[in-house]
């Protein structure tokens, strides 16, 4: 682009050289001053630069947003497009041949020309943007504000050398002018923005004054309001309208008037903030108004003091609070002090820190002694860890305990107890600073309650075994009301209130009856212990015994109350009573008493009218092995199988009794003569020989039946039973699972029964006992290696009498103990005997019975035996049978390991006949089983016989066990359980049982095989 001007004029006439300049001076001071805007300012400056044609290119520049680079703000003379933006580029300071003119002016604060533009170096970074362009001087001036450079006035013409000390100092005086405009301008700029903050300021103090909930006022120097908000016109009852410009003393009473006064003065003489001590006002409507705030010196902006201002806030409903407060506390101390129950407040720490005469009086100390003291040091621990836990509930929870018990000790040492509240105190910060409450001495009066409350839990225990409810009836004999603690009561209030007691569904027992009932009430007579009932719902019977009287007032019937009992469960008891008099619990069958009483009928009809009936006694065969093997329980169930049998064989007619253990009896009408007697009594005994599953085994019983017939075998119920029981006995004997009617035969064996029970009875003291021995052979050796000692009775009446014969009576009786306690001892006695003789050792086995078991004395008796005959324990073997350890298996193991730690044998006798079990043998100590002597019997005929022995000796090998076979009589059985590796035998192959001396040289002669 290429810029021209006029070259000027010159020589006489012309003007002068920097009359240009003068004019750009003159027009510039006049924007400095007109211009309102900085903005306007530089662009003013930039139009009057061109109003002289000494510049042709006129230019504002200041820093850009990129830091070391200055930017065109304003340009006169060209547009900013025209010239390259290269020209204005001011590079870092610290490198001046990158500054351009522009730069060391910005820079250096100092005003910077070039009179031959191109050919200056300092402007070779504008070489390249001035290659079209033909300017010749440029003048680049700072521009300040308040001394700080802001920016470059920047001057252009096409004329080389055209500026001069002269014109430069001509253009610092312009480029000042533009420096104070911009300042002017910037200072009003600031003073307009600080006007409107100090405007906004003060609008929201306004607003927030207005706000307020206190009172806010600013006085002059006289007094005189210059501004309320509108909370203080409230307070006083006048509109902010009526306050302006009115003097405060006008609401205030003389005296008050000259505190406030006093007051101003002081803040106005320090210049310190006061609080103002509470000052009365008088409101618009004349009441006074109490009011507390704060006076402060107000001032203007340049500190001056103008007035004053403050705050101001309603107490009066306090102050009448704080009266009233005072008041009620000289009132509550009054009454705290006078009142007889005792007061107490605690602090937080348990210390008492006020208390009252009834307090001090229920302790016996005084006052002062109570007053720092601990709470925990007047009671037990127990009694204080108790209220600590009282005061921590209240102190958690913040609430009250309305009644807790406080129990402390009197100065004498005796407790006292009170009963009270306590809650919690709080501090100004709402927090619980402690605690305080009030106590009554109710020492006395629990005394009392306690006394009371006994007698009532003894009066409820009773009332509550009783089960008594209440009722009422009206005049017409209505029910009114029911009220009670059965469990019938809410049922039948629905049902029988406003009914007619008799219309009721109760029932009189008899002989009472409702007519009789209602003839007592009708004449208001009291009636006592009757008994009702009826059937509830769900079938149950409910009985009552009811009582009542007449209720009279001032002589007029008002009705009947009375007390209902409920008597159900004694009633079914008394039932249950009455029925178990006569029947068997187990079964459910008449019992012994009521079968006398209807074989007593049956006597006294058969004699009336010439007939004849029959007495059939039961007796079951194998019951007692059956009980002892697999337990009582299991025997109960059998009891009851059985009698349902024997009642289905029977059919209605006949009467069946149970008189005891295992024992029935038939009542049966002779119609049909001996067969028809022998025909009920077959189907008994099938009924009894079906089989029976018992705890998962199956068992078989059979019955012994024996029949009486009257009046053939005799015409009173004692001989009829005794008759029958002998031939019962008779049927056991012949065989069992059969019918024996009643002969002289089994008369006599009957007598002779009872004779042996006789002579047993008196056997042992009469020395008619004696042992016999019957050695066991050891098949491998053939040598005697031990002996089982076998009891014999000889009696004189009897004579000789066969074990078989009197060992059942024995057991029956019980007198098996004593004799077993004999047959123990003497054994023992008799093998120690031989072998201090010299004899061989053999191992003495000595049978037990249950009896002898279930003695508790039989471990110590055995253990005294032992010590007191000297026999060494390993040469004892005692025999038990299966049923004895099956039958109470824990109390059998107990036992037998008992024995077996004394270091006895022990053995299982009649092995193969019970019902005990492989696993039941191992939890067992057993040495030995011996082998049933009626396996042995057929055991070269019977393969089943065969079977049971060999499995026996396998067994008995398999559990390290030594087995016995008993009964060996023959050669081949000997030789058969040889073959089979049984280990012992004992029969009468080899010796029948034989006496002590017997024994004695038979063990002498086969010393030899030991």
């Amino acid at each position: 682009m290429l810029l021209t001007s006029d070259p000027g004029r010159n020589g006489d006439g012309a003007t002068p050289p920097n009359s240009g300049i003068f004019c750009v001076l003159s027009a510039i001071n006049e924007a400095a001053l007109r211009a309102t805007a900085v903005e306007g300012l530089h662009e003013r400056v930039c139009s009057a630069g061109l109003e002289s044609d000494k510049f042709q290119v006129v230019a504002v520049c200041s820093p850009g947003m990129v830091i070391g680079r200055i930017e065109i703000i304003t340009i006169a003379g060209a547009s900013a497009t025209d010239v390259d933006e290269g020209i204005f580029t001011a590079s870092n300071p610290s490198s001046p041949t990158d500054q351009g003119l522009m730069g060391l002016a910005y820079n250096s604060g100092v005003a910077v020309a070039s009179n031959n533009f191109r050919a200056d170096r300092r402007n070779v970074v504008w070489e390249r943007p001035f290659k079209e362009i033909v300017l010749a001087s440029v003048a680049a001036v700072p521009l300040r504000s308040e001394g700080r450079v802001i920016g470059v006035l920047v001057l252009c013409c096409t004329r080389p050398d055209q500026f001069d000390a002269q014109t430069l100092g001509l253009i610092n005086r312009m480029a000042q002018n533009v420096s104070y405009g911009v300042e002017r301008l910037e200072r009003d700029a600031r003073r307009q923005q600080a006007e409107s903050l100090l405007r906004d300021s003060e609008q929201r103090v306004r607003s927030v004054l207005e706000g307020m909930e206190d009172g806010y006022y600013e006085v002059d120097l006289h007094g005189r309001y210059r501004y309320v908000n509108e909370a203080f016109s409230r307070l006083l009852g006048y509109s902010t309208e009526e306050l302006d410009g009115l003097d405060n003393r006008a609401h205030q009473t003389p005296q008050m008037a000259r505190e406030v006064a006093a007051t101003f003065k002081e803040v106005y003489r320090t210049g310190e903030h006061r609080k103002a001590q509470p000052w009365e006002y008088v409101h618009k409507n004349g009441k006074v108004v109490r009011v507390e705030g704060s006076v402060n010196l107000l001032r203007e902006p340049c500190g001056q003091c103008i007035g004053f201002f403050g705050m101001l806030r309603d107490i009066t409903a306090r102050s009448r609070t704080e009266l009233a407060l005072r008041a009620s506390e000289e009132k509550y101390r009054t009454i705290v002090q006078s009142m007889r129950d005792s007061y107490f407040e605690v602090d937080v720490r348990g210390r008492i820190v006020l208390t009252n005469p009834a307090f001090s009086a229920m302790l016996g100390r005084p006052l002062e002694d109570l007053i720092g003291r601990s709470y925990r040091e007047l009671q037990t621990e127990l009694a204080a860890d108790q209220l600590f836990e009282v005061f921590h509930s209240v102190f958690v929870t913040r609430r009250a305990v309305p009644s807790f018990d406080w129990e402390m000790l009197h100065q004498d040492g005796r407790a006292v107890l009170g009963e009270g509240l306590v809650q919690p105190v709080f501090d100004e910060r709402d927090r619980v600073s402690g605690f305080r409450g009030t106590l009554r001495d109710v020492t006395e009066r629990r005394r009392n309650e306690q006394a009371l409350l006994r007698s009532e839990q003894r009066f409820r225990a009773l009332a509550h075994l009783s089960n008594d409810w209440f009722w009422e009836l009206d005049t017409d004999l209505r029910y009114r009301t029911l009220a009670g603690r059965g469990g019938v009561v809410p049922a039948a209030r629905d049902k029988f209130v406003g009914q007619l007691v008799w219309e009721t569904p109760l029932t009189i027992e008899a002989p009472g009856t409702w007519e009789m009932v209602r003839a007592q009430m009708e004449a208001r007579e009291a009636f006592r212990e009757v008994v009702m009932w009826r059937t509830l719902e769900d079938g149950r019977p409910y009985f009552l015994c009811v009582s009542g009287e007449p209720v009279f007032s001032n002589g007029a019937f008002e009705g009947y109350r009375g007390i209902s009992r409920e008597i159900t469960k004694e009633k079914l008891a008394e039932n249950r009573v009455r029925f178990l008099a006569s029947h068997d619990a187990l079964t459910g069958l008449p019992n012994r008493l009521m079968f006398s009483q209807l074989l007593a009928d049956a006597i006294r009809n058969a004699q009336r009218d010439g007939a004849s009936f029959a007495v059939l006694f039961i007796d079951l065969d194998h019951f007692k092995f059956v009980n002892d093997t697999l337990g009582h329980d299991a025997g109960d169930k059998l009891l009851q199988q059985i009698s349902s049998r024997f009642c289905d064989a029977l059919g209605p007619a006949p009467a069946l009794a149970r008189l005891g253990g295992d024992e029935f009896v038939v009542l049966l009408q002779d119609g049909q003569g001996r067969a028809g007697v022998a025909a009920v009594a077959a189907r008994l005994l099938t009924a009894a020989l079906q089989p029976l599953v018992l705890q998962g085994q199956e068992c078989r019983v059979s019955a012994s039946i024996g029949a009486a017939r009257y009046p053939v075998h005799g015409e009173d119920e004692r001989t009829l039973m005794k008759n029958a029981d002998a031939a019962m006995y008779c049927a056991k004997d012949a065989g069992k699972n059969n019918l024996k009617f009643y002969s002289e035969d089994i008369r006599a064996r009957s007598v002779e029964r009872l004779a042996i029970e006789s002579g047993l009875r008196g056997a042992l003291e009469r020395d008619e006992f004696s042992l016999h021995y019957q050695p066991q052979i050891d098949l491998a050796t053939d040598a005697i290696v031990g002996v089982e000692a076998l009891l014999r009775w000889v009696n004189p009446d009897l004579g000789s009498v066969s074990p078989l014969r009197f060992i059942a009576i024995a057991e029956e009786t019980g007198l098996i103990v004593p004799i077993g306690k004999w047959v123990l001892r003497e054994a023992c006695r008799q093998s120690t005997a031989w072998r201090h003789a010299g004899l061989p050792s053999v191992c003495m086995a000595v049978n037990l019975s249950a009896r002898q078991l279930q003695d508790e004395l039989f471990l110590s008796d055995l253990a005294g035996v032992i010590c007191e005959t000297g026999l060494l324990p390993h040469l004892l073997e005692l025999e038990i049978t299966e049923g004895m350890v099956v039958q109470n298996p824990e109390r059998a193991a107990q036992l037998l390991y008992a024995i077996k730690e004394m270091g006895v044998r022990l053995a299982i006798d009649d092995f193969g006949t019970g019902y005990s079990s492989l696993a039941q043998l191992k939890a067992f100590p057993i040495d030995t089983l011996k082998i049933d002597r009626s396996f042995i019997r057929e055991i070269l005929t019977s393969p089943e016989d065969k079977a049971i022995t060999q499995a026996i000796i396998a067994m008995g090998k398999n559990l390290s066990l030594t087995v016995v076979a008993e009964g060996v009589e023959t050669f081949e059985q000997e030789q058969f359980l040889r073959e089979h590796k049984c280990d012992r035998t004992q029969g009468y192959f080899f010796s029948p049982p034989v006496c002590a001396d017997a024994f004695a040289s038979l063990l002498e002669r086969h010393r030899g095989r030991e």
